[in-house]
């Protein structure tokens, strides 16, 4: 009896000096477990994150897809999320694996006894202690991880819709839309060519996006502006339908949109390069340079051949297609026009003419009108005449045309009273001292009197002046010297320009 109470008090005060010494024991354990795996957590975020030896490659673009890299909360922070969490289990695990072997060989190996292995069951009770509070943090801290990183994301997603809006805004504020000069298409925001010499990738939309807020890496590595407003206009812009070069500064100012009318003959050609001559010849309050490289070439060279052969050679179709662009400064407006002067032949041609996108964004339009083209005018002259301008002659009488126009403008759906039209009637150096034209000046009213009472155009001006909003008559010629154009052509472009607050 004496025995077994012996054994009970014996076996009692072990158990609770077991007791004493395991809770720190487990304490400890459980602590050393914690910070080891802590420390695995840190050193795999490194890793994952490139700060140490890096994983997993940083994903560069491949041929064929946007040569731009990903911005980092829209691809590559979801990857590294990943990375962390399957690094961070494969280590922790591992580290449990290094806990268990230690224990196993040193507290429960062959002929050890019961007071080691008791301790060892202690610690392996701190182990799997540590191992349940490790789980429930890092439970902790992906969560916030993720909140933290889906935060970022809706930030970065408001940002860039904010950024794309008040661009957007602005432009629309200040009237800026983007029109390509070679195929005609409304252009909502141009592709741009790298910047960096070597690097030849051009980029279709560097607006804040996928690939970068506020600067979008290139697959070269340098850092474009994503936006207008930070300067993406510097860069060579290009037409995202037919990647032909956009006007230089498109986007930066309003554009003005100007289609020559006329028949084949009637002067057109030589009207736009009057009208260039005035813009660009520094006679003028409103100054002007050519916008790219092909208007500057093209007007080189038809300026080259109106010096060799006295006029300008017949535009035809393939020469239709780009326009003349100009960067005009006009006393405190900055203004990109555009003029257009599409062939004679496309004023007999529906079809032809329908393909023309640039007359449903005109803003004014330029009616040529060549007086020998009036039957009244033509009768009037004796056979001498009409021998000497045959050749100068348009073969289609202005009404013809006009009204040609008319009907296409409408099957495009253009409201044409909202419109400007500058009536040009041209050729008045050839046609000073013939009888028809006697009376017939450079004010509007006498212009259109002689239109109307004159030579038997009334029908023509009734429909001009129902059909657009705002229309004047000019007397004009389109031969230029070295002092200038002629002081009714800089009147014809001062009040077509002034129409759209170029003073």
């Amino acid at each position: 009896m004496f025995y077994l109470a012996f054994l009970l008090v014996w076996y009692t005060l072990i158990g609770t000096l077991f007791l004493i010494v395991s809770v720190p024991l487990v304490v400890v354990a459980s602590s050393v477990f914690l910070v080891l795996c802590t420390v695995v957590f840190v050193r795999t975020s490194g890793q994952a994150l490139n700060l140490r030896t890096p994983y997993e490659a940083v994903p560069v673009p491949e041929p064929g897809d946007v040569p731009a890299y990903v911005h980092y909360l829209s691809g590559p922070a979801g990857r590294d999320l990943r990375q962390i969490a399957r690094l961070t289990w494969r280590d922790m695990r591992r580290q449990a694996e290094k806990a268990q072997s230690w224990l196993k060989s040193r507290f429960f190996g062959y002929g050890m006894n019961n007071y080691r292995r008791a301790v060892g069951a202690a610690l392996g009770a701190g182990v799997v202690a540590g191992a349940l509070i490790t789980a429930v943090v890092m439970a902790f801290v992906v969560l916030g991880a993720l909140l933290v990183w889906g935060l970022l994301f809706v930030l970065a997603k408001g940002l860039l819709y904010l950024l794309r809006g008040l661009d957007s805004g602005l432009s629309q504020l200040r009237g800026i839309k983007l029109t390509c000069p070679a195929c005609h298409h409304r252009v909502v925001y141009p592709a741009y060519d790298c910047p960096n010499d070597g690097c030849s990738h051009r980029h279709e939309d560097v607006r804040p996006g996928r690939y970068g807020l506020l600067r979008r890496t290139c697959a070269c590595g340098y850092r474009m502006p994503t936006l207008l407003l930070l300067g993406s206009h510097r860069m060579t812009a290009y037409c995202p339908h037919c990647q032909a070069p956009m006007a230089e500064g498109a986007g930066t100012a309003p554009e003005i949109v100007i289609p020559m009318l006329g028949a084949t003959t009637a002067g057109k050609t030589r009207m736009m390069l009057a009208l260039a001559a005035t813009m660009t010849g520094g006679q003028d309050r409103i100054s002007a340079t050519a916008a790219d490289e092909p208007t500057g070439n093209a007007l080189a060279q038809l300026q080259r051949v109106l010096d060799a052969r006295g006029d300008t050679r017949k535009t035809i179709a393939e020469d239709a297609v780009r326009a003349y662009s100009f960067n005009l400064n006009g006393g405190r407006v900055r203004r990109l026009v555009h003029i257009y002067d599409p062939p004679g032949e496309d004023f007999s041609d529906s079809a032809r003419l329908q393909a023309r996108r640039f007359l449903r964004g005109a803003h004014a339009f330029v009616f040529v009108v060549d007086p020998f083209a009036i039957p009244d005018v033509w009768n009037s002259l004796d056979p001498r005449e009409q021998r000497e301008y045959q050749s100068i002659r348009s073969t289609q009488a202005p009404s013809y045309i006009f009204e040609q126009v008319l009907e296409n403008l409408n099957g495009m759906g253009v409201k044409a009273r909202d419109k400007a039209l500058a009536v040009a009637v041209t050729k008045s150096d050839l046609t000073t001292g013939l009888p028809i034209c006697d009376g017939l000046s450079d004010d509007s009213d006498a212009v259109r009197g002689w239109l109307s009472d004159r030579v038997g155009m009334a029908n023509m001006v009734r429909s001009i002046e129902k059909s657009f909003g705002e229309v004047r008559y000019f007397h004009t010629t389109a031969s230029y010297t070295p002092a200038g154009t002629e002081q009714s052509v800089q009147d014809l472009l001062h009040w077509t320009l002034s129409r759209y607050g170029v003073n």
